[in-house]
């Protein structure tokens, strides 16, 4: 039996991911200096703190139960609500035959809101958006999940490599990129989800 149609798409649903990266980067730094209040940005800033005491690692294996955590779970039970009921309830409400797209981009803005964190609001739409074309594209919501957890899951492992001393560059800091890598990031991810159209058969949500 061959396994390579079943393959192919979980791949690009990675590469889709991982291309967006850069860009992603660039929206967050651009994010972070929204005008926004001083107890709002507090915060925010409390939240980063929870976040970093809760993703602090010791050992391989304190690594492993983090992805599992804070990678997998999360991804099973977002993509679970926001892509295979929030996002097909809202094509189905769409007025215009063609509006896949812009019930996608509304599921991505709920996503983003409900986590109630807007100095990262727009990165997580974009990411929010590709889960959901990836959903729609393949009708497969375990590739949606995988993406979500190689998101989650490169997150706390650049987290554990540099808790471990493995890097220097601190992963929940913005500020990697540059227009040019992100210009290039958006070329690469259109070209991936492109291909996954071109690979996937058409979804009827």
């Amino acid at each position: 039996m061959n396994r390579a149609p079943k393959v192919i798409p979980a791949i690009l649903a990675i590469l889709i991911i991982l291309a967006s990266l850069p860009m992603v980067d660039l929206s967050a730094q651009w994010n972070q200096i929204w005008p926004v209040s001083e107890t709002m940005r507090m915060q925010e800033e409390v939240a980063e703190k929870m976040t970093r005491d809760l993703l602090k690692m010791d050992s391989f294996s304190t690594l492993l139960g983090n992805i599992l955590f804070f990678a997998v779970m999360p991804a099973i039970a977002e993509e679970a609500f926001f892509r295979s009921v929030v996002q097909r309830l809202m094509i189905k409400m769409m007025p215009v035959k063609n509006g896949a797209w812009v019930a996608i981009l509304v599921t991505a803005l709920l996503f983003s809101a409900v986590h109630l964190q807007w100095l990262s609001f727009v990165p997580r739409v974009i990411l929010g958006f590709l889960l959901g074309m990836i959903y729609y594209l393949t009708g497969n919501l375990w590739l949606s999940i995988l993406a979500h957890s190689i998101n989650n899951g490169l997150q706390v492992v650049l987290m554990y490599l540099f808790q471990m001393h493995l890097m220097q560059t601190d992963p929940m800091a913005s500020g990697q990129s540059n227009w040019l890598a992100a210009i290039a990031s958006l070329v690469v991810t259109g070209l991936w989800v492109w291909v996954l159209q071109r690979r996937a058969k058409p979804v009827i949500q």
